[in-house]
């Protein structure tokens, strides 16, 4: 059971990175609130949010901050009654895609806060990607909490140096890779294809290689799913299942503990993922608390690449993201002065220095990511060009329209099983995108 000195109330938890601050403690700029006031604050994914609490309370006397952590699922059945009620959040978590879609509505548009406390170019100060996938119907219902590329593949370099192994830029080349990787006693890249979500990343991945931004395109009904290009993507995700690429059983396997795990136990030497992985997998701290989870002592050395073209003599992917969640103000809050002092806190103010000392991009530009606790010297320069990446993103990890979503989803599983041909499973994807409303 979770006990904690600040008042805290838990009703699940999730996996969380325990990573010593770095630099110097921020403060607070927003207007503090008149009166005693008690806010309570919802999310899934929260890092270090007691010590969070701590600081914001000791820069906001008479605002005291109650978190209640839910497991993802639970939080979003909870989150529609409670923001409708009376007896829901005054802050919580968003996520871009369907969670804006659906309650961003119900959110204040701190826009106006945030002009009268940063000045009219407020907006300057995040990354583009970070505020427009946080905007629903023209207006600003979230401000992001931290940012994420996806479009990457982790390997093992230790791996790779035994075997004299170059990091592959295209399939081919990863093909070849794989058999002597596979005669080696390893596995190659372990998927958890049982996962839609990571299915979905690496189709983004290939389909943003063979061309860039166009899946975005057909996502929003403007281009057909049965274009070449994207017929392309498809027929090299069959590919990797064919080809010696993915490890044998991953149909079976989840992303996360079974395909990770594998991963940082030194069994296979590839996963496909983001920059969200890179605290678990690069600091000091961050693969000590990884390592609670697994059996094998974890000490190899992890580093990233862009994931290999899909198309042999290919350019390799262009990184795609954005937020990976961000945090709201409740419309129906009785104390929004102080619920939006605590969102600038969290998104402009000591927040984002928590976030970058856990290894996450921070979602402001002028935070960076903390370098000082990694296990190798070539992960500096490795963190930095993830970071830098956020700049150039081509599009979302999310499809906003969860009928597409799943279509999209369910015709993965099928070519990943041999069950249906590229050509057909997107046709499947396009009868569900041409008959769908994205008024």
């Amino acid at each position: 059971m979770l006990t904690i000195r600040t008042r805290v109330a838990a009703v699940a938890t999730v996996g969380v990175v325990a990573v010593a601050l770095a630099g110097c403690v921020g403060t607070s700029d927003a207007p503090s609130a008149d009166g005693d006031v008690t806010l309570t604050w919802w999310g899934w994914n929260n890092f270090q949010y007691e010590q969070v609490i701590d600081e914001f309370e000791a820069a906001n006397p008479g605002i005291t901050v109650e978190y209640k952590n839910y497991a993802f699922d639970d939080y979003v059945t909870a989150l529609r009654p409670a923001l409708t009620g009376s007896d829901g959040p005054d802050v919580f978590q968003m996520q871009p895609g369907a969670l804006v879609t659906n309650f961003g509505p119900l959110a204040v548009d701190p826009s106006e806060h945030m002009e009268s406390v940063h000045g009219v170019d407020w907006q300057d100060r995040f990354y583009p990607a970070g505020l427009e996938a946080l905007q629903a119907d023209g207006e600003q219902v979230a401000l992001p909490n931290y940012m994420s590329a996806a479009g990457l593949v982790y390997y093992n370099a230790d791996i790779l140096e035994e075997l004299g192994l170059d990091v592959p830029s295209d399939l081919d080349q990863w093909e070849a890779d794989c058999a002597t990787i596979v005669e080696a006693g390893y596995a190659c890249l372990a998927h958890g294809a049982k996962d839609g979500w990571v299915n979905e990343d690496v189709f983004l991945s290939l389909a943003n290689s063979v061309s860039p931004g166009l899946v975005y395109e057909a996502i929003e009904g403007d281009t057909s799913w049965t274009d070449p290009d994207l017929v392309a993507a498809m027929t090299a995700w069959g590919s990797l299942f064919t080809n010696g690429i993915v490890a044998e059983g991953a149909t079976a396997m989840a992303e996360y503990p079974d395909a990770f795990s594998a991963f940082l136990e030194g069994n296979a030497a590839f996963v496909a993922l983001g920059t969200w992985n890179t605290s678990q997998t690069m600091t000091a701290a961050g693969i000590a608390e990884a390592q609670k989870g697994v059996s094998t002592p974890i000490d190899n050395v992890f580093l990233s690449a862009p994931f290999p073209a899909a198309e042999s003599g290919g350019a390799p992917t262009s990184p795609f993201g954005g937020p990976d969640n961000g945090w709201a103000v409740a419309a129906n809050t009785p104390s929004e002065e102080a619920a939006l002092a605590f969102l600038d806190f969290l998104t402009t103010g000591y927040g984002q220095e928590n976030q970058a000392s856990g290894g996450n991009i921070p979602a402001v530009r002028d935070v960076a990511v903390s370098t000082e606790d990694v296990v190798d010297p070539r992960q500096v320069e490795d963190i930095e060009r993830q970071q830098a990446s956020i700049d150039d993103l081509v599009g979302l990890r999310q499809i906003p329209y969860p009928d597409l979503d799943a279509a999209l989803i369910d015709a993965l599983s099928q070519v990943a099983a041999g069950a249906a041909t590229p050509e057909a499973a997107l046709e499947s994807v396009e009868s569900v995108s041409a008959g769908l409303d994205r008024e």
